[in-house]
């Protein structure tokens, strides 16, 4: 029990959390500094699984409103009760109540939380996470709130997300030259047989962990390639800063993602929401995008992630399982409201970059109620005919630049990926969740043309892959006049093996070539590409009910 915690309190279950490898503690954190929480909620029923949807093809799928989501399966009026009962009895304060996304906000001085949740802060610093506050060791309540408190997020700050937008070079893109590797993002959607439809009525929601819009640069950059410039909408959790000067990287990032998805979104709009990258900022986000009735978002793609834990590894980030399992809960309710996450499988190949002689996985791609997107090395050219010619291979251009992919150590496998995704590698050999499920151009040789910081560039990483997808979602939610919502089980029960995608058979993504390549390209379902590359207008007709579904 940690010093803090009295006698009488109980243990939340899965709020262990252990301090990453390397972590410096300099100090105990100032009892007087004010600190803002997020709980997890109690809900007053559990949220039913899928089953009900995941045969069913868009247009017979009957999704939740939010009203409903709220009313039948929001936070449970007794466990606000006892949770504002208690905040009172300890000198907090209550910020906000989200019933839908089963989320209350709370807030007081570090004293005050300690004494409530039977911790003790200490502020750290990190060769790579620089400097955060955290608590060791599980969180302690009193029984009367120990069933309506299901995770306390925010006691510890640092990363757990991150992404790396891959540079081509630094050279400038060059319009003239007759032979170019590199799209302007309008280009694949004829390389990919997008739908030429008109989405103005959809909106694409991206998360970001940083930086923000710059607004003079999308006026600009889509008067470059001659598209309209889409209408951009920027939320911030929580009152976080979304100045793009003031993290010009990440802006780096999010205009990456503003690119891709007007480029390719069919006048789409498009929603930017912006928090912290800890677990209380993807917490936070979540449950903005599952109560967000102004933007209704159909699609939102996320192009961050981390490593998830594993029990053999404690050299990185380690998320809570509370956190997780949260999130996947926040994923779940957005699936019953109709809405398709499109996630990034991550840039570091099938090792993520820990070189521990072991397979690992990024969250929040492997929760089961997402789509997680790879990605692939693509190379058009028109021959003597003008007829465009295209080879795509899996992107595996070596360490730190290779998409993520493998099987997930602590998900367990989905009941619609049984019979044909492969075990873990790892020792268990455990039967998880495997990613991807689709995969798209992201080889920064062969990337994107972006605009940030005033400057053109030539940009590539799962990051671009993830907004893609999510862009071919949004146009054929728009010509199917439904809402795709989460159709793994269609994807990987009829549309895979009928063809629907385009399959990719050559290359692995073991980029540090310490795994023996285990994990290769071959045909049907793999762990570097999963089903393959958008095949646009057949997957529509396989969302209308065409003949291969």
């Amino acid at each position: 029990m940690s010093p803090s915690a009295t006698p009488h309190m109980v243990e939340l279950p899965n709020s262990i959390h252990q301090l990453p490898t390397g972590s410096k503690a300099l100090r105990r954190t100032n009892g007087q500094r004010w600190i803002e929480l997020t709980l997890g909620v109690k809900r007053s029923a559990d949220l039913p699984d899928l089953s009900d949807l995941d045969k069913k093809l868009p247009k017979d799928r009957k999704y939740m409103t939010r009203d409903q989501l709220a009313n039948s399966y929001g936070s449970d009026p007794k466990a606000i009760k006892s949770i504002e009962d208690f905040a009172k009895a300890h000198k907090l304060v209550v910020t906000r109540n989200e019933p839908a996304a089963a989320r209350l906000g709370i807030a007081g001085t570090v004293d005050d939380v300690s004494d409530a949740f039977g911790v003790t802060l200490f502020d750290y610093s990190h060769p790579h996470l620089g400097d955060f506050h955290a608590r060791t060791g599980p969180v302690h309540v009193p029984p009367e709130v120990g069933d309506a408190i299901t995770g306390v997020f925010g006691l510890n700050n640092h990363r757990v997300l991150r992404r790396s937008r891959h540079q081509a070079s630094s050279a400038k893109p060059d319009f003239a030259s007759s032979v170019r590797h590199w799209f302007i993002p309008t280009e694949l959607a004829g390389i990919y047989d997008f739908p030429k439809v008109d989405a103005s009525k959809q909106c694409i929601g991206l998360l970001e962990f940083g930086g923000g819009v710059e607004t003079p640069d999308v006026a600009a950059y889509f008067a470059k390639i001659g598209v309209p410039a889409p209408d951009v909408a920027v939320v911030a959790v929580d009152g976080v800063s979304t100045d793009p000067s003031g993290d010009p990287e990440s802006t780096g990032e999010v205009m990456l993602d503003v690119d891709v998805a007007g480029a390719l979104g069919g006048g789409a709009k498009i929603a930017t929401y912006f928090s912290t990258f800890d677990e209380k900022g993807l917490v936070d986000c979540l449950a903005k995008v599952v109560s967000d009735s102004v933007n209704d978002p159909s699609v939102v793609s996320i192009s961050w992630g981390w490593d998830e834990n594993q029990d053999f590894n404690n050299s990185g980030v380690i998320w809570s399982p509370a956190a997780i399992d949260h999130c996947n809960h926040s994923f779940l309710a957005a699936a019953h409201l109709g809405i398709t996450f499109c996630v990034s499988t991550g840039d570091d190949g099938s090792e993520a970059q820990m070189q521990d002689g072991r397979a690992h996985v990024n969250y929040p791609a492997t929760c089961p109620y997402v789509l997680a997107v790879g990605g692939t090395t693509l190379h058009a050219r028109a021959n003597a005919k003008k007829q465009v010619q295209v080879t795509e291979t899996v992107w595996n251009d070596g360490p730190g630049s290779g998409t993520g992919g493998g099987v997930s150590d602590i998900t367990p496998v989905p009941s619609w990926q049984q019979g044909i995704v492969p075990k873990s590698i790892n020792p268990k050999h455990f039967a998880g969740r495997a990613i991807p499920d689709v995969a798209a151009n992201a080889d920064p040789a062969t990337g994107y043309l972006t605009m940030s910081g005033g400057k053109l560039g030539i940009v590539g990483g799962t990051s671009a892959s993830a907004p893609l997808w999510a862009s071919l979602i949004a146009r054929i939610n728009a010509a199917n006049g439904a809402r795709s919502g989460n159709f793994n089980a269609l994807l990987y029960s009829k549309f895979g093996p009928a063809g629907v995608l385009r399959d990719i058979t050559v290359g692995n993504n073991d980029t540090d070539g310490l795994l023996g390549g285990q994990y290769k390209a071959g045909p049907g379902w793999d762990a570097c590409t999963g089903w393959g590359a958008p095949d646009g207008a057949k997957l529509l007709g396989a969302l209308q009910g065409g003949p291969t579904s």
